[in-house]
């Protein structure tokens, strides 16, 4: 039997950027209406995001820096663990919402899946992946989490579990800037290049056996 999705959260992490923080916040509470929450992953040491967010009431999760850029999976899964939304999205502080009342847009197109199997993406500057992947927190139930811990690049993998299923949907009534243009690279842990782009046989020998073992989890729910 499927379910109705009635909520979105919007997952943040967040480090030393309150100004970005500002414009995303803004565009969220513009355009969101009703059907979205958000909630923010800050490290133990960064005060001025703290203090920026108590300051504005939002929820938020505080913890070890670990790895920085490196465990951007471990945050995702701690915020997926505290919210309250039955749809998560893996969302950036850089992210900007242009389209009024998009999570009515997207919740739409989610129960067009009621078995909850799907990532749906949003128009961006960027159509080669899903920078802001969507999907169900029925996955991340049967999965055990929502982004794989062995996996660095999250989009991909959810990208490609859903393909799978042909559940992979763009929604293109619904832009979202990603104004990456202003990231800057982590001092001390920078994104490991080598190893996850520069590699051909990570794709082959680590994210493909990862993401069909993900498939065979995820294949009993599937409603047809």
């Amino acid at each position: 039997m499927g379910v109705t999705f009635s909520t979105i959260s919007v997952l943040v992490p967040t480090r030393g950027r309150v100004a970005r923080l500002a414009t995303m916040r803004a565009s969220f509470y513009a355009t969101a209406h009703e059907g979205a929450e958000l909630i923010f992953r800050v490290d133990e040491d960064d005060r001025e995001t703290q203090s920026y967010l108590i300051e504005c009431r939002e929820r938020m999760v505080v913890g070890p820096r670990f790895h920085g850029y490196r465990s951007m999976g471990t945050f995702f899964n701690e915020l997926a663990l505290e919210t309250n939304g039955d749809v998560l999205m893996c969302g950036n502080d850089d992210m900007v919402f242009m389209t009024d009342s998009w999570p009515q847009i997207l919740l739409r197109e989610a129960n067009r899946f009621p078995d909850g199997v799907f990532n749906l993406g949003v128009a961006t500057h960027n159509e080669d992946h899903f920078p802001f992947s969507v999907t169900s927190r029925a996955v991340m139930d049967r999965l055990g989490f929502l982004w794989d811990p062995r996996i660095f690049w999250g989009d991909i993998y959810l990208r490609d579990l859903m393909e799978a299923f042909g559940r992979c949907r763009r929604v293109p009534a619904v832009e979202i800037l990603h104004e990456w243009q202003g990231h800057t690279p982590d001092p001390e842990f920078g994104v490991p290049d080598d190893i996850y782009e520069r590699d051909p046989g990570y794709w082959i020998d680590t994210h493909a056996p990862i993401v069909a073992e993900a498939v065979e989890k995820l294949r009993g729910m599937v409603i047809a």
